[in-house]
């Protein structure tokens, strides 16, 4: 494995703009504290690959370019995000037009937690108690309201980057001292011994899609289903282990709408690169559940025999 940091703070590595973000280990995408301070990746690659987005606030730069695009495509051209509080106050001033957008989502001023069915207990005289014992999130709630205040329709987005393996601590630590990174076989800049975590789309991603998917597709105002942005290398991959056979759909009620994102060309010192909308694709969630549990593309079948025996006659 090996990694290295092509976004740093928002900027090429050692890049003397980015001096005061990395010294206050603030974000120039979303203009707040970076979420992840100790390391300051915006996106990375591996040898030989093209940068891969590892960190959601890249893909909020622009002021949350990328909601109003899926407001716009959900809704229609025109649409205006607000904050939950701001639509309330437009709401008592009368000054509501109707093409409001409500966000529900972090830095938005409030998320909105959905309880999700836990296990039912007996509690005493048999009363049935912990239904709603968990809750969970979905990243972001985009609510279109009619000029009475009443909900029009709605969708949600969730937003996933990719999880890194292992550490390149090291890397990110010697470019906050102002260093360039030289890695064991003498690179310079080189590569940490990390790596991108693939497995990731399998065990975790695609089972929370499914469920977020099939949990709104009971929304009767959620007409759109579901908006999934990632990565573009995230959607290939996505793609690959579903069998790349999804039929395309016209969205509607328990539809995924996949939207990929990647980093344009390097830039010109002082500059961040751009980020560049890749491309969408709309399949059903049940197209998505179906491939992923009946999966194509498989192995030619007896390859555990195969490797087995010609482990064992080494």
């Amino acid at each position: 494995m090996a990694l290295q940091i092509v976004e740093f703070f928002g900027f090429k590595p050692l890049d003397p703009a980015s001096t005061s973000f990395v010294a206050n280990k603030r974000c120039p995408f979303i203009n707040d504290d970076c979420s992840k301070p100790d390391h300051g990746a915006c996106s990375v690659c591996q040898t030989g690959g093209d940068p891969v987005i590892c960190c959601p606030n890249r893909i909020y730069g622009n002021n949350y370019q990328f909601l109003q695009d899926i407001a716009d495509d959900a809704f229609g051209i025109g649409c205006a995000l607000i904050r939950p509080n701001k639509f309330k106050d437009a709401l008592q001033q009368g000054s509501v037009r109707g093409n409001e957008v409500v966000v529900f989502g972090h830095r938005w001023g409030q998320e909105l937690p959905l309880p999700t069915p836990g296990s039912r207990t007996l509690g005493f005289e048999g009363r049935s108690v912990g239904a709603l014992s968990r809750k969970y999130y979905v990243d972001w709630i985009l609510a279109k309201m009619n000029v009475d205040g009443s909900l029009c329709e709605m969708t949600a987005t969730e937003v996933q980057t990719i999880d890194t393996t292992g550490s390149y601590r090291g890397q990110s630590e010697t470019f906050m001292s102002g260093a360039q990174f030289t890695d064991k076989q003498g690179r310079s800049p080189g590569y940490s011994d990390a790596g991108l975590n693939w497995e990731n789309v399998n065990k975790r991603i695609l089972p929370q899609v499914i469920y977020k998917g099939h949990v709104l597709r009971r929304e009767h105002k959620c007409t759109k289903g579901l908006y999934f942005v990632c990565p573009e290398q995230v959607y290939t991959r996505i793609r690959d282990r579903l069998g790349g056979e999804l039929h395309h759909y016209p969205q509607g009620p328990g539809t995924i709408t996949f939207r990929s994102y990647t980093v344009g060309p390097d830039v010109s010192a002082g500059n961040t690169r751009e980020l560049v909308f890749a491309g969408q694709f709309t399949t059903t969630v049940d197209q998505v559940a179906l491939a992923f549990t009946s999966p194509r593309n498989l192995p030619e079948m007896g390859v555990y025999e195969e490797a087995i025996t010609k482990a064992l006659s080494q």
